[in-house]
């Protein structure tokens, strides 16, 4: 494989030779682990194709992208999140597609552009990396034709609604207050709609987190969605079994040292932290859900029983706007599900 950049890029650093030299240096003095091999490999495979990209639309922004970029990247490499042979393939890869695909909404925002894309990346990789990789392709497809009139801000807001459709439940409620005013064949595309979305649509989600954009109606009896949290030995958020209730007026789960909002839609789950269980202890929410859930995993409604072989050792249960959750004696995760109110 040539060792050579774009011209584009070679101009730039070229021209600033010294002060990039020095900064590499500096960084090298704080990371150990960055080698001039892996910093080459990124400047080739990363950076050469969006300075080509955005010279053919604006040489004149070039050199304002590598500046930012540059220092941007230089822990990432030195960290092997970005480079040759990063810990996680799908981040670095999902990156280097978005980076270019996006370029020409980098060039006019590069810090704020390039580091909204490494931030969804990386909760979206902490969740799985098959929404990530879902996420990149779905902004991608959409934005790289209307990357050169579409705005920053816009871009930012599809990234929220996309992140929110493939799973990051934290995003609902800033989704949901965006969404309307992006142009509607975005809002299709990311939602993957047979139909364009309305006003009654983003008012009827928004009233039911259950509810998924391509339903007429919330579920009428109960469905899995999936776990959330795990043992923190684990890499998890939770050191001893948590329990339920609310914190903020959100589903939560504590285990006595911290408070987690568990967030939870008709799209995903997420764990996202609040803080000390001091400062954000579990208020009292609706037990009766609790009597509705058996120890064998059976969940009571309307007096027909659905069984649910992941929640045999149930031992509590909070019903919350369409989420059930449940906590068992034999596990350190959350099990969640889509279910009418008990």
């Amino acid at each position: 494989m040539s060792g050579a950049v774009s011209s584009a890029l070679a101009s730039v650093l070229k021209a600033r030779r010294d002060e990039f030299n020095q900064r590499f240096l500096a960084a090298q003095q704080q990371h150990r682990t960055l080698t001039p091999e892996a910093w080459h490999a990124f400047l080739r495979e990363t950076l050469s194709p969006v300075a080509e990209i955005i010279a053919a639309h604006d040489a004149a922004a070039v050199d304002g992208v590598i500046n930012v970029l540059y220092d941007q990247a230089l822990p990432l490499v030195a960290k092997q999140w970005l480079g040759p042979a990063p810990r996680d393939a799908v981040f670095a890869a999902c990156y280097k597609q978005l980076v270019a695909a996006l370029a020409p909404l980098v060039a006019r925002e590069p810090e704020r552009m390039s580091g909204a894309v490494l931030n969804a990346l990386h909760q979206l990789c902490a969740m799985d990396g098959a929404r990530a990789k879902e996420w990149t392709q779905r902004v991608a497809a959409i934005l790289k034709p209307v990357a050169t009139f579409a705005t920053v801000d816009q871009a930012l807001a599809l990234g929220r609604v996309i992140a929110w459709r493939v799973g990051l439940a934290s995003q609902r409620e800033v989704a949901l207050r965006e969404a309307p005013a992006l142009p509607p064949d975005w809002t299709r595309a990311a939602l993957d709609l047979p139909f364009t979305p309305d006003a009654g649509l983003w008012s009827a989600l928004a009233q039911n987190p259950a509810m998924r954009a391509e339903e007429k109606m919330p579920p009428i009896k109960p469905e899995w969605l999936g776990w959330c949290g795990s043992f923190r030995g684990l890499g998890g958020p939770f050191a001893m079994l948590p329990n339920l209730g609310l914190a903020g007026g959100r589903l939560a789960a504590s285990d006595g040292q911290h408070t987690w909002w568990v967030a939870a839609d008709g799209y995903g789950q997420q764990c996202v932290r609040m803080g000390a269980a001091s400062e954000w202890p579990l208020e009292s929410a609706d037990k009766s859900a609790a009597s509705k859930v058996s120890e064998a995993g059976a969940i009571v409604l309307a007096g027909r029983s659905h069984p649910f072989p992941e929640l045999e050792t149930a031992r509590d249960a909070v019903w919350h706007n369409g989420i059930l959750a449940v906590v068992l004696r034999t596990s350190y995760q959350v099990a969640l599900l889509r279910c009418p109110k008990l």
